[in-house]
């Protein structure tokens, strides 16, 4: 495994950790300024728009969130390298 797939799968655990931990904080240290989320049913909205949405879903629902990467693709260089 090359360091930038080590990288991308350490950056998806990290996330999937922080969604079950409700740790909006830590999430929003994950995200690049220009995100955008695109969910069912909602218009677009981007990392201003994160935080209501999450919190409301995590106290809300009570959610565990599970996912597992079964194969990493790099194409091009990467910037991961940046990625606390």
């Amino acid at each position: 495994m090359g360091s930038d797939e080590r990288a991308i799968r350490e950056v998806h655990t990290t996330w999937i950790d922080a969604v079950n931990a409700g740790d909006l904080v830590r999430l929003l240290t994950l995200m690049a300024d220009d995100v955008v989320f695109l969910n069912p049913g909602q218009a677009p909205f981007g990392r201003d728009g994160f935080p209501v949405g999450f919190s409301v879903a995590h106290q809300q629902s009570g959610f565990v969130a599970i996912s597992e990467l079964e194969e990493v693709v790099i194409v091009g260089r990467s910037r991961l390298h940046n990625v606390p």
